[in-house]
């Protein structure tokens, strides 16, 4: 469960309530932001920035579109992510995510990047760094620059136990991403970062999620099963991904383009975390500042187009995601040791009695 949702149920606010409370909120942004004027008071901040600082993968996972859907790959240039940077912190931007469709430790300047990224949340307005990881490239020595640096959080994408996470995540090797994990979880102590593992429900039986869960929720922080998805977005396995759970009415709008932007390597422009091709065209980093396309036309169109939820044919036309909406609930699953957490889109599986970093 976040902060957010331990703090209202502190206070007697679960369940449907917490979900009335989140459409509640949901409709208030939508008041502000078609009011001309309330707008401009209360103008929409960036909440999290990706910067894909490579689109180069080593690993070709069997449900991954990225890789069918990109025609060149390459790195981010060190001018256009230091550009980058300097402008999330004078803006405030909550988390800066230093991953997108690719790896991110292939880039050759990857803990140069990193640390200049740190120095802005640590010297400057960024509040958060973070990145997914699929673990191959993770070792030793990122690890502990990592801990050193005090990087908030690092997901390791991993798709079930041994041969099932290798015959799924091709390229990937799960004794090496295993020792790699553990060697963090080690190192860093009770101290950062937030270390949890990123899971697709793609290709797996229930008992391979259960093997998952039982071997991993021991060590890290969470973790989380997310939708696997088809190139339009919609839903590609919507019986397994729903199995268990009560689904109720969908969110009034996607809030997406209200609080996220991605940059691609070349300075491409996204305001979704689905659009990894960037068809959504909503302006380049490289030439204009982040503020300028946030405040753009083709940004306050997305946005309009969220409100009155009618799509243009495009990423967002059959995209089911942001209809997702779990019923809010906690289930004590693994003997009662752990907790399966059903929350708007993911399912989250903590140790139980986890505490937050």
């Amino acid at each position: 469960m976040g902060i957010k949702s331990k703090v209202l149920a502190k206070v007697g606010v679960t369940g449907s309530r917490l979900t009335t409370l989140r459409t509640l909120r949901q409709n208030l942004r939508r008041a502000i932001y078609v009011n001309p004027l309330l707008r401009a008071l209360s103008y929409p901040k960036i909440s999290v920035l990706y910067l894909e600082i490579s689109s180069k993968c080593n690993l070709s996972c069997k449900m991954c579109t990225y890789q069918k859907e990109h025609k060149s790959t390459g790195f981010m240039s060190q001018s256009l992510f230091t550009k980058c940077i300097d402008e999330a912190s004078e803006m405030g931007v909550t988390e800066v995510c230093l991953h997108f469709g690719g790896e991110s430790l292939l880039h050759p300047k990857f803990k140069e990047y990193l640390k200049y990224a740190i120095d802005h949340r640590d010297h400057g307005g960024i509040r958060r760094v973070s990145w997914i990881d699929n673990g191959m490239l993770f070792n030793e020595n990122i690890a502990n620059l990592v801990v050193d640096l005090k990087v908030d959080s690092i997901g390791f994408s991993i798709d079930g136990i041994g041969s099932v996470n290798d015959s799924i995540r091709l390229g990937a090797k799960y004794s090496v991403i295993e020792r790699n994990i553990k060697y963090l979880l080690k190192r860093r102590g009770i101290a950062k970062p937030e270390v949890f593992l990123s899971m697709c429900s793609y290709g797996k039986t229930e008992e391979q999620l259960m093997d998952v869960y039982r071997s991993w929720t021991p060590y890290v922080d969470r973790i989380t099963l997310i939708p696997s998805t088809s190139s339009d977005n919609s839903i590609d396995n919507r019986e397994n991904y729903f199995k268990g759970s009560k689904m109720i009415q969908p969110p009034p709008f996607c809030t997406y383009p209200f609080d996220l932007m991605a940059v691609s390597w070349i300075g491409e422009v996204t305001g979704c975390c689905l659009d990894y091709s960037f068809r959504l065209n909503l302006g380049d980093a490289s030439k204009s500042s982040l503020k300028a396309i946030w405040r753009n036309p083709q940004y306050h169109t997305l946005r309009n187009t969220c409100l009155k939820n009618d799509f243009p044919p495009g990423p967002c036309h059959n995209c089911e995601f942001w209809k997702i909406n779990f019923e809010t609930k906690d289930e004590q699953i693994l003997a009662g040791t752990a907790i399966l957490h059903y929350g708007y889109i993911y399912k989250s599986i903590t140790k139980k009695n986890s505490f937050k970093r």
